[in-house]
């Protein structure tokens, strides 16, 4: 089958296919209509040509290529091709000798789709060899990273980075080149994500070679400490060279990415567990220990972590987890009120302490049994893709030697445990039915190899039919590893809530359980907030998650018993719509709150270690202090990544910048201890300027990444309700600092004080960032006026809070600190005003009535009035004629997921008018163009021209959204959503090109009867996929267009109507 994942292949598909579908509705019209067939001499030698000449420098490319894969793969696909061409050659000289021929009819469509599979294996094969150099190059550059362990000296250091440079820099040249060759927009951020990690790791990796080198040689303290730095270097650098060259490998999907991030995430609720458990059993065990302390916070976050686990899991498995939490959740809430009330060390209070201690160890229990599960199927398919390049080599090398067996071996081994891990006997049955025809290929080709018969045809079809099966067992692998995981719920709130929604208006549906995935996601991040959250607070939030899984769980009882559109159903469906939104509300405003106090100062920590790290030898506690500032560093650390996590999942982003916060959250949770460690040895080596350079690079490598987590979390949450939340905290600390002056505490008062400084600070970074995103004039003029006169108030407060904290029961000095508080406050109120939304310019009053002067002239005579008793009518409104999307006839045959799909597309596009708004027109007509494709794609009446017409019609419409959308991002004043318009919408021209050359493809499978019902599957699938992603793109961009509509330039002279059928409000 085709794939298209470089702009070279598409490029040269393209024309192919074109050519190829004039061919293909020329048969449809000699079979179907009976009209004779024109003479395709012409066509025909144009397409011989176009593919004779690529088959000629594939030719000679493997004459001069030492790639063994390139040689045997290239020519069964020259013969594929040259076969195919043979036909039409053929096909063209009988049909001019008689256009009624049926067997050159027949001749005609086979070699059509002989050509373009032909073509498609030939690039793909010349592009795999291709991304094989880029590999090796790679590999060179793994291999010399690992010599960083063997340097001990400044000389070796110095010949290590001029042997390092020339390869980094050849890397980074072609994996550049072959991002933007790339036409899958995921892998090219990827790619490029990930050498640029590479690119900035650089450095650090020099500076920890050189102070580890340094501080052996010198013998000073701290070597430990620089060879965990090295070490952790050198591994997160091969950690993103091994991804660059998974992603170069990858075609489609990647396939891989949800289990590396759901194997990570369970090792580290898993780690995060063990290190509290010891803290939340001595809880357990004090009946004296207070409600709400350290102690109970461990549990909360136990079961937290737990929680997180559960919802990477699926079955049994995952009830199981997320049931054993809740339990406990309960039961510690009991024991934490009878504590409260001063009843913790009653018989029932202690037998549920000691229950809850049981519990959080059975749970933990669990929690590693699915961890252990998880990463040995990831770990056995990882191993599984590492062998299958060294067998593939061996078997394309016909004097390959034994070892090559051991590689067959290690696959199948591998594989036999995935089968082993499986809980579907037919995915169990068919790994294991491919493991036995491996091993019987592999012994006869061993047994050929033995005798000296490599070489021979035999053996060379022998190479190439298992080399065939091992692709096929990977396939099935991967299939059965992702099949063991839950169906994932989308990334973001927004995702979730759609699919939830979608659930909810039709309980019935087949979803795959998507639905339900989301709604359960929704609630165990609500119910995550509310653990960080005081008491009566998180009960309040814990009931409406509550109130939203009961009723979620009615839903689907009853939907399962075949009552999901009885009128029961549909009020359940109802009271759930309203709990989702007021859960979501809740969880929203929490997540604010927690952003607006964690996020309000990030870098006083990681400064106050810097301190503690270059303290005076003779300083007193010096070692003392460092643990401490290390430990809150790490704490606050910790902190931030939770709140971010907490942000992605619950803010308004969109799902790039989920994926770029969870990134970060990940460099900062691995950066924090190399910090630490940096400063250590910072500590143990004073006056060593190495140590100083070295914890300075590992210092503001830690500052860049927590600046670019916080803008991204900015992102996430929405910029006035931050506000919001910033300015009522402003004013809970000016009564801090109140209460603080009447009880002449001035250690509150300053820190009162210094919080106030710090969230106004954050609130001119906020500010900041949203003049520098936005190119309207007026609107960066008047957030910029209110920014200057906040930063000018901040100054005086924090004097006139060191002038009251020295004579804090001066009337005077407390009047002036409270007033210039309230000049914050007032500041701050501005700051929040401009960004309010800008009220349209009226027109002028209408001049005064006494100032009219009317004409002396008459008046012209009165019309008559009409005839009869009642006026007539006033006529109505035309409406605006829709066209319905097309119900599903009983019987009818169609492909469910295409038409899911376009619904979903024609759902979107009907919330708003197509008057005056062709973006909308034009998706509406998209979505029930693919809804006669899902008819079409099942072959039932055989139609391949209206097949190919289809195709063409729903590349015509994309081509139209994306001009449209691309012409309203150009009058985007804000620069985000102009960047999110122009990412989502330039995927669309190379999806619906995609959508033309596939649905050729499947075209001349149509009606065929000499197609294996495998090869028909597979065209099926592509075109799906192809067609879902179209119907996403498209209602994504649908949205992003109406975001960008509203911070459109007012003089742009281009205007798109944005009405809403339904309003909001109803």
């Amino acid at each position: 089958m085709p794939v298209f994942h470089t702009k070279t292949i598409e490029s040269i598909l393209e024309p192919v296919a074109q050519q190829i579908s004039h061919l293909v509705i020329m048969h449809e019209e000699g079979e179907v209509d009976g009209k004779a067939i024109p003479d395709l001499t012409a066509p025909v030698a144009a397409v011989q040509a176009a593919v004779s000449n690529l088959v000629r420098v594939g030719k000679e490319t493997v004459q001069t290529t030492e790639d063994q894969l390139m040689k045997r793969d290239m020519p069964p696909a020259f013969i594929k091709v040259e076969n195919a061409c043979t036909k039409l050659v053929q096909a063209a000289h009988m049909l001019k000798a008689d256009p009624y021929s049926v067997p050159a009819r027949d001749y005609l469509i086979d070699g059509s789709r002989g050509i373009l599979s032909g073509t498609s294996d030939l690039l793909l094969t010349f592009d795999e060899a291709e991304v094989r150099k880029i590999i090796r190059v790679c590999k060179g550059i793994l291999e010399y990273l690992t010599v960083a362990e063997v340097v001990e000296g400044m000389e070796d250091l110095v010949t290590y980075t001029k042997n390092l440079g020339p390869g980094m820099t050849k890397m980074a040249k072609m994996i550049d080149e072959r991002q933007q060759e790339l036409t899958h927009q995921e892998h090219r951020v990827m790619l490029v994500n990930s050498m640029n990690t590479v690119k900035e790791l650089l450095p650090v990796l020099i500076s920890a070679i050189k102070i580890f080198v340094t501080t052996k040689s010198s013998k000073s303290q701290g070597v430990e400490e620089a060879l965990k730095n090295r070490n952790f270097t050198v591994e997160k650098m091969s950690t993103e060279i091994n991804e660059i060259i998974r992603v170069l490998q990858l075609t489609s999907w990647d396939e891989d990415a949800w289990a590396n991030k759901d194997s990570e995430a369970m090792k580290r609720a898993l780690a995060l567990i063990d290190s509290k458990i010891n803290q939340a059993k001595g809880w357990l065990r004090d009946p004296n220990a207070q409600s709400g302390d350290a102690g109970e916070q461990a549990i909360r976050q136990i079961l937290d972590e737990a929680g997180k686990v559960g919802e990477l899991c699926a079955g049994k498995e995952r009830r199981d987890i997320l049931g054993t939490a809740k339990t406990l959740g309960q039961m510690t809430d009991q024991v934490s009120e009878l504590r409260a009330r001063g009843q913790g060390a009653t018989p029932m209070a202690m037998q549920k302490a000691q229950q809850v201690s049981q519990g959080l160890d059975l749970l933990s229990s669990k929690v590693e049994n699915a961890a252990r599960k998880l990463e040995a199927m990831t770990n056995s398919k990882q191993v599984l893709t590492k062998n299958i390049d060294a067998a593939q080599n061996w078997l394309a090398d016909p004097y390959g030697g034994p070892e090559g067996e051991e590689h067959i071996r290690g696959i199948m081994s591998e594989a036999k445990k995935i089968a082993d891990l499986c809980e579907d006997p037919k995915e169990r049955e068919d790994i294991l039915r491919s493991l036995g025809e491996i091993a019987a290929l592999t012994a006869k080709l061993s047994d050929l190899r033995r005798q000296g018969k490599g070489d021979t045809p035999e053996a060379r079809a022998l190479a190439k039919q298992i080399a065939t099966t091992l692709q096929n067992l990977q396939s099935k692998t991967n299939r059965a590893v992702a099949n063991s995981r839950p169906v994932k719920a989308a990334v973001n709130l927004e995702g979730k809530i759609e699919q939830a929604q979608r659930w909810i208006d039709n309980p019935t549906i087949d979803d795959r359980g998507v639905g339900q995935a989301a709604m359960r996601g929704l609630v165990a991040e609500g119910r995550r907030l509310a653990n960080a959250m005081l008491g009566p607070y998180r009960q309040e939030l814990l009931g409406k998650c509550d109130r939203v899984e009961q009723l979620s769980a009615h839903l689907a009882e009853l939907a399962a018993r075949g009552e999901g559109e009885s009128p029961q159903a549909r009020a359940v469906a109802a009271q759930l719509q309203e709990s989702l939104k007021d859960m979501k509300s809740k969880m929203q405003e929490a997540m604010t709150q927690e952003v607006s106090d964690i996020f309000s100062d990030t870098t006083t920590p990681i400064k106050l270690l810097a301190v503690a790290a270059t303290a005076p030898p003779g300083a007193p506690n010096r070692e003392e202090v460092f643990d401490e500032r290390a430990a809150y560093f790490e704490h606050h650390a910790a902190k931030l990544g939770g709140t971010a996590e907490k942000a992605a999942a619950v803010g308004t982003a969109n799902k790039s910048t989920v994926e770029g916060i969870q990134a970060a959250v990940k460099s900062s949770r691995e950066l924090t201890p190399q910090v630490v460690s940096a400063a250590r040895i910072l500590l143990r080596n004073p006056g060593n300027q190495a140590a100083h350079e070295h914890f300075e690079t590992m210092k503001n490598q830690w500052i860049d990444n927590v600046e670019k987590m916080t803008g991204l979390v900015d992102e996430a949450i929405d910029t006035k309700s931050l506000l919001d939340a910033s300015e009522e905290a402003i004013k809970k600390d000016i009564d801090k600092c109140r209460v603080a002056m009447a009880n002449v505490q001035p250690q509150m008062l300053v820190a009162g004080a210094t919080s106030i400084a710090r969230r106004a600070n954050r609130i001119l970074l906020v500010a900041k960032r949203e003049v520098e995103n936005s190119e309207d004039p007026k609107f960066r003029e008047i957030v910029k006026a209110a920014s200057d006169d906040l930063s000018k108030t901040i100054s005086p407060m924090v004097m006139d809070a060191k002038a009251v904290a020295g004579n804090i029961q001066d009337p005077g000095l407390q009047k002036s600190f409270l007033d210039s508080g309230y000049r914050i406050l007032g500041a701050v109120a501005k700051v929040r005003e401009a960004f309010q939304p800008q009220e349209p310019d009226f027109p002028p009053p209408p001049p005064d009535l006494d100032q009219l002067h009317l004409n002396e002239e008459p008046a012209p005579p009165k019309p008559p009035l009409p005839e009869g008793e009642v006026p007539p009518p006033r006529p109505p409104p035309p409406e605006e004629k829709d066209e319905e999307f097309p119900e599903e006839k009983a019987g009818e045959m169609v492909n469910q997921q295409m038409m899911v799909a376009a619904r979903q597309l024609h759902e979107e596009a009907r919330k708003w008018s197509s008057k005056g708004n062709d973006i909308i027109g034009a998706a509406k007509r998209m979505a029930l163009l693919m809804a006669e494709m899902s008819r079409l794609v099942r072959g039932v009446t055989g139609n391949k021209r209206a097949l190919i017409q289809c195709a063409k019609d729903i590349a015509k419409a994309s081509d139209e959204v994306t001009r449209l959308a691309k012409e309203v991002a150009k009058q985007c004043t804000d620069k985000r959503i102009r960047t999110n318009l122009l990412q989502v919408c330039e995927r669309i021209p190379t999806i619906s090109t995609q959508l033309k050359i596939l649905s050729t493809v499947k075209a001349t499978m149509l009606g065929r009867t000499n197609i294996s019902e495998e090869e028909s599957e597979q065209a099926t699938e592509m075109l799906v996929h192809n067609a879902q992603n179209l119907m996403q793109s498209v209602k994504e961009t649908v949205r992003e267009a109406e975001a960008a509509s509203i911070k459109i330039r007012t003089d742009a002279g281009f205007t798109l109507r944005w009405a809403r059928k339904t309003p909001w409000y109803q």
